[in-house]
């Protein structure tokens, strides 16, 4: 969680004092008004601190998906859009992962939500330590993911996908599951130069790969 809210806010509240003193001392105001203004001073650095806390909660919130705590689909969206457009700049290639749970509703069938809630987090983290901070990872919807990395060729790629499966056995043996992925990948600009396209073959090639599994 950033802390961008408190900063902004506790700045404001120690500008604010500093002009209110400034100002008070300009009219040559002394003795008792001192601890005023310092009790003053506390309580407004206070509530700034406090103000600036629930901001930093409620964009986190925003941003977060609450179980799995990766990036939400409108965030991803408008990420993907903006990375979009830098790339296109700088002349770089970008690529999109459509990332599906195989056998997701029997594992939620079989051994019921709260086990299903758990694997989705444990997907998520693996996700995670899979890819790098550049990379963008998103709940897309149920048990899907979208993941968007710039500035990838073919060989980190493959060297994802290496990643993934390998962290999915660890995983498969922490749950006692057999948990695997069905996974689509579509890159900017081979194979389209807008997202819906993108998304579009991304998630085609993933149901080709999950229909091989079949």
């Amino acid at each position: 969680m950033k802390y961008t809210g408190r900063i902004v806010l506790l700045t404001l509240s120690l500008l604010s004092w500093i002009l209110i003193i400034v100002h008070s001392y300009s009219y040559q105001v002394y003795g008792k008004m001192d601890i005023i203004y310092l009790i003053c001073a506390l309580a407004n650095i206070g509530l700034g601190w406090f103000l600036g806390k629930h901001y930093d909660i409620a964009k986190f919130y925003s941003e977060k998906d609450y179980l799995t705590q990766v990036y939400t689909r409108r965030y991803g969206l408008k990420t993907l859009s903006s990375l979009l457009q830098k790339m296109e700049q700088k002349k770089k290639e970008l690529s999109l992962f459509v990332v599906d749970v195989d056998k997701f509703k029997q594992i939620n069938d079989t051994y019921g939500h709260d086990t299903g809630d758990w694997v989705l987090k444990c997907i998520a983290t693996s996700l995670v330590n899979c890819t790098r901070k550049t990379d963008i990872i998103t709940r897309w919807g149920g048990d899907e993911f979208l993941i968007v990395a710039p500035d990838t060729n073919n060989y980190d790629l493959f060297a994802f996908l290496i990643r993934i499966e390998n962290q999915l056995k660890e995983v498969s043996m922490i749950l006692n599951l057999e948990i695997s992925l069905s996974i689509g990948v579509s890159s900017y600009p081979d194979d389209a130069l807008n997202i819906d396209e993108l998304i579009r073959i991304a998630d085609k090639n993933m149901y080709l790969t999950k229909i091989k599994k079949s």
